[in-house]
């Protein structure tokens, strides 16, 4: 039934939780910074309150890129620049390359079958980067990020470029992501069928739909038969 699918990239195939712990890690003790799991804590706290932000409409991605180590710092009442390590961090974050559990096995079974491409919110250089790290490039056609894009998800306008650029219907897709408010819902206003990554077993009171749930990416080939 479908041509393509069209995949997320962090906590989807990447584990952003791992990769962003050792990209503020390695920040931090560059400039000789103190560091520990509270200040990790805290910066994952920010960053998901941000991204939320985002995914309803109130932030751009770049906002959330600028405002958290302004709002780290804040937190922290720490009196210098936040800029130098926020641009250390993004370059950091570019050379993190954990990956899901299965999802290079995942990909190369389903790249022979289907068409794959990325969607992302982020930044097309580092996303390019880390998943050309991770060996994962060579399984996708194509890859969508919301600042080459010029569109963000959940926006129709995101998803609709992605069709276009990819001459894909609606129809002939598969969506598959770990976030309700970014994936799922940008899945459903776009007329996509929608795979929900839920390697935690979150619940969801969420009125969005959703066509398939998964825990572990090996579970697509189930799905895919």
């Amino acid at each position: 039934m479908y041509k393509a699918l069209f995949f997320d990239v962090d906590d989807t195939l990447l584990n952003f939780e791992q990769c962003s712990r050792e990209a503020l890690g390695k920040t931090f003790r560059h400039f000789s910074m103190d560091y520990d799991d509270t200040v990790y804590e805290l910066f994952r706290s920010i960053d998901q309150r941000l991204w939320l932000q985002q995914k309803q409409g109130e932030l751009t991605v770049q906002d959330v890129i600028n405002l958290r180590f302004q709002e780290l710092f804040k937190q922290l009442q720490l009196g210098c620049s936040h800029i130098p390590l926020q641009t250390m961090f993004q370059e950091r974050l570019a050379e993190e390359f954990f990956t899901e559990p299965h999802a290079a096995e995942s990909l190369g079974y389903l790249s022979a079958r289907y068409q794959l491409f990325v969607t992302s919110n982020g930044i097309l250089k580092t996303q390019l980067k880390r998943l050309e790290l991770a060996g994962l490039l060579p399984y996708f056609t194509d890859v969508f990020v919301s600042d080459h894009i010029g569109h963000e998800k959940p926006s129709v306008r995101f998803f609709e470029e992605c069709l276009q650029r990819s001459r894909l219907k609606p129809s002939e897709v598969l969506l598959i992501g770990d976030s309700l408010e970014a994936d799922m819902v940008g899945a459903q206003t776009s007329k996509m069928d929608s795979c929900w990554y839920n390697p935690k077993h979150r619940n969801t009171d969420s009125d969005v739909e959703i066509d398939y749930i998964i825990s572990d990416l090996l579970q697509l080939k189930d799905i895919l038969q």
